[in-house]
């Protein structure tokens, strides 16, 4: 196994040793805390580690395996970790993501990546209110663009999948709006097709950026 590797989770286990208790019990020692610490200021060698993942590869290959081999409670300490000490936690929590098996992780990882990641995100929009189609097309670092296509008629949605880069493809009549302007006209139609036992794609919750997005 490469060693960075090895040395990035023994690092994490050492630091993870004393918050067992506060992932079980909600609290950390206060004689020691662990590097998950609400309180504690953002320095040491775990945010060295983290600003260290931004230009080195093999560190925040280190960095996912260490989360992977964490026991699954104890996962999302360090993911909020990440989040309280990196200067952009975008790659780390995405390097997380795309390792993680649990479904509802996996949720809780991508609430995080829309909170404080940094995501470059358009819309396409065409049709109209009786018929019409839409794409959410988001982009995240290290990672090819991927879009929620979400197609519609009457007031049911009658497709709703997403789309690799490979798959991308837009029609010439398709136009750029702003994410508000596809939202405004997206929001209502999901919400129905949720209500009424639809289900969504895995992954959608990768998307539920655009819909908390002010």
């Amino acid at each position: 196994m490469n060693e960075v590797k090895w040395n990035t989770l023994a690092y994490i286990r050492m630091g993870w040793s004393d918050l067992n208790r506060w992932v079980m019990r909600g609290a950390v020692k206060a004689t020691r805390p662990g590097i998950a610490s609400t309180n504690r200021r953002r320095s040491g060698s775990f945010a060295s580690l983290l600003d260290q993942v931004l230009r080195d590869e093999s560190a925040l290959d280190g960095l996912a395996f260490a989360y992977a081999e964490l026991p699954e409670p104890e996962r999302p300490a360090l993911a909020h970790a990440v989040v309280q000490d990196a200067g952009d936690p975008t790659t780390a929590l995405v390097a997380f993501l795309a390792v993680e098996e649990s479904p509802r992780l996996r949720r809780r990882l991508a609430a995080l990546i829309s909170r404080h990641g940094r995501i470059d995100r358009s819309a396409f929009l065409e049709g109209t209110d009786a018929r019409g189609e839409a794409r959410l097309v988001q982009s995240l670092p290290g990672l090819a663009p991927e879009a929620l296509r979400v197609a519609w008629k009457g007031s049911k949605i009658r497709l709703i999948e997403i789309e690799s880069q490979r798959d991308l493809s837009f029609e010439t009549s398709a136009s750029t709006v702003t994410v508000a302007d596809a939202i405004q006209r997206l929001a209502p139609l999901v919400w129905q097709h949720i209500r009424s036992g639809g289900r969504l794609p895995n992954g959608a919750e990768r998307f539920a950026g655009f819909f908390s997005a002010r």
